[in-house]
């Protein structure tokens, strides 16, 4: 079973910005940091459900799009996956 909340850090690759993200029971936060040593997010969005869309190289999750280099993305969809999140691509 899977001990939740769960949460991770990513570093998006972009201006050593990095992405925290949240998987709860029943909903999903996100919040982007301007460095790792930063304590006050300078955005965040929050959905309910486990689900989040991705393109090419930003991951969605509900109203919030957060750009990531399309490596760090991968990991951040592969630790979403695990977390039992559905992952979708965002259609064009």
């Amino acid at each position: 079973m899977i001990g939740l909340p769960a949460s991770e850090s990513f570093a998006t690759g972009l201006r050593g910005e990095v992405l925290v993200l949240m998987v709860c029971m029943d909903w999903l936060w996100a919040g982007r940091l301007a460095s790792p040593h930063s304590t006050t997010p300078v955005e965040v969005a929050a959905c309910v459900g486990k689900r989040v869309r991705v393109r090419p190289r930003e991951l969605q999750l509900g109203r919030g799009r957060f750009s990531m280099h399309p490596r760090a993305l991968l990991r951040a969809r592969r630790w979403l996956d695990r977390q039992g999140v559905n992952v979708r691509e965002a259609r064009p």
